[in-house]
């Protein structure tokens, strides 16, 4: 089918029915381009800077029934569906909701959603929604979502797992910035497109531009996302039009990596049970939670010795640069007939690295138990074995799968533990958080996924420092807890990277004032992702 983002100028709540002539233009103008599916911006009508209750019950805006009578004869002239943001009060009058109204072909409404992750001021007038719909149309399955809903992984999650094969997220991206033809936001940068990536599904985003209220700036960039995270169409950061681009539908999403949701009964647990709950209310020293902390990115080896022999090189050049915890890649090679008697070994000599330079140190390897394997993360302390996890979503033939998810206290900051492939998985970062992770080590194999943009996102929806070790072309990364890179590898050569990790920002969890990681999750709201995937939902 043919999709358009309606990329409007914004216009503030004295200048509404302009606004509201313009978007009717602007359908127009997308229906003529062939649109099946035309996407307006979060709250195109009547603004989404209300300035308050009074003003809104104040401003001359037209009745609900004459507005929805108005879009819903748009999408019936032209035979086609359209979403739209509005503001619509409840009947009672006493709130609003921030909503994606759908209308099909007929002009009648098929559904809406309510938007969930209030933004900042949002609250003031907003009633936040707690359900995710999602809606058979005869263009596809259709989910809602609203901007924010954007950056709480679990909102997408719930739509994919209701089957929808595309999500719609009309939205008001805001921005800072001196040039326009840079404006930018993180979730266009790289939320959006993990939402479409971890999902297996089509993203639809439809932006404002210019300027609000004197204060409040839109970056554009309205686009369309492909289920494997690659923004297909853009827009421009400051111009009005009408984006178009061809989709095809796949018979159901396609998530890239099997759940485990027996492991992610955190999610569902109130907010005030959490680990993170209490360490939000701990005094720390700020100076005492600065930690040099390196990733090393490794050229594939053939044998243990020589791999071992070259993380030795590395931790002698680190320690001379006071660096005190080193992340490796990937994992340890093995003989071909790798088995207990090395793996035991490996892990002595890493012990004595470790020991031997005075530094913390997490590396995966084989871990043999008995007559089981599996792929283990472990991690030391000046040769002291801190803790070990053992990878619950383990796809590797002939590899016994761990149970649990795992955090360990440290003198370098409470530290949540990941491998390869995992960090796809939402689900696992989050229970990570939730557990009160500072810091996330990723030893990452070869993958074709993309790294870097998975170790951002998951480090600003959750507020955590990332550290992301990778074999060379994997693109090792330090992220800080706002999702900003504070260093990050070249392509093709072997190097360590380190950054100054200052774990104490990983307990301030707001976005922005009153948009908490924490205390703005509805875990009442999130029940699927404990359950096992429907039929309809694919998995490797």
């Amino acid at each position: 089918m043919k999709v358009a983002c309606v990329q409007i100028e914004s216009y503030d709540l004295a200048h509404a029915e302009d606004g509201l002539q313009r978007a009717l233009e602007m359908i127009d103008d997308a229906a003529a381009g062939g649109a099946d599916l035309i996407v307006l911006p979060e709250c195109s009508y009547p603004a989404y800077f209300l300035r308050g209750r009074d003003d809104y019950s104040g401003a001359p805006l037209r009745p609900w029934k004459d507005l929805v009578a108005l879009l819903g004869g748009k999408a019936r002239e032209h035979r086609c569906h359209v979403v739209a943001g509005l503001v619509r009060p409840e009947e009672d009058r006493t709130c609003l909701l921030n909503i994606a109204v759908l209308f099909g072909p007929d002009g009648n409404i098929l559904g809406s959603a309510a938007k969930s992750f209030l933004w900042h001021f949002d609250r003031h007038w907003f009633r936040r929604g707690t359900e995710y719909p999602v809606f058979d149309t005869s263009i596809g399955r259709i989910g809602l979502m609203i901007c924010a809903d954007g950056r709480m992984p679990e909102i997408a999650r719930t739509l994919a797992l209701q089957g929808a094969q595309v999500i719609v997220d009309p939205t008001g991206l805001v921005t800072v910035g001196g040039n326009r033809a840079t404006l930018s936001n993180p979730q266009v940068e790289y939320m959006l497109p993990v939402r479409a990536l971890e999902n297996g599904v089509w993203i639809v985003a439809a932006n404002k531009v210019g300027l609000e209220a004197d204060t409040i700036l839109y970056c554009g960039r309205s686009c369309v996302i492909d289920p494997l995270g690659n923004k297909v169409v853009v827009g421009s950061t400051h111009r009005e039009e009408v984006i178009l681009c061809d989709i095809a539908l796949s018979g159901t999403p396609h998530i890239p990596v099997s759940r485990c949701p027996a492991a992610y009964r955190m999610i569902v647990e109130s907010a005030e049970s959490q680990p993170i709950v209490r360490l939000l209310h701990e005094a720390v020293v700020p100076e005492e939670t600065v930690v040099r902390m390196a990733a090393l990115q490794l050229s594939d080896r053939t044998s243990a010795e020589g791999y071992l022999i070259r993380v030795r090189e590395l931790l002698d050049t680190l320690s001379r640069q006071d660096v005190q915890f080193v992340v490796l890649p990937g994992e340890v090679p093995e003989d071909a007939d790798g088995d207990v008697v090395q793996s035991s070994q490996t892990l002595r000599r890493l012990a004595e690295m470790s020991a031997h330079f005075g530094c913390g140190m997490a590396s995966a390897l084989t871990e043999y138990e008995g007559s089981s394997r599996y792929r283990t993360c472990f991690v030391w302390d000046c040769g002291q074995l801190v803790g070990k996890y053992r990878k619950v979503h383990q796809a590797d033939e002939g590899f016994m799968a761990g149970d649990e998810l795992c955090v360990l206290e440290t003198r370098y900051g409470r530290l949540g533990l990941m491998l390869d492939e995992e960090a796809l998985v939402p689900e696992v970062p989050r229970c990570l958080m939730l557990k009160g992770a500072d810091t996330l080590l990723w030893p990452a194999r070869p993958s074709r996924w993309p790294l870097r943009m998975l170790a951002r996102a998951r480090a600003d929806e959750n507020k955590v420092y990332v550290l992301l070790a990778t074999p060379v072309g994997g693109g090792a990364a330090l992220v800080n807890s706002a999702g900003v890179m504070m260093a990050a590898g070249l392509p093709d050569v072997e190097q360590a990277i380190a950054a100054q990790v200052a774990w104490v920002n990983s307990r301030h969890k707001e976005m922005a004032p009153s948009t908490h990681v924490v205390w703005g999750r509805i875990p009442g709201a999130y029940r699927r992702l404990v359950e096992h995937s429907p039929p309809g939902v694919s998995s490797p």
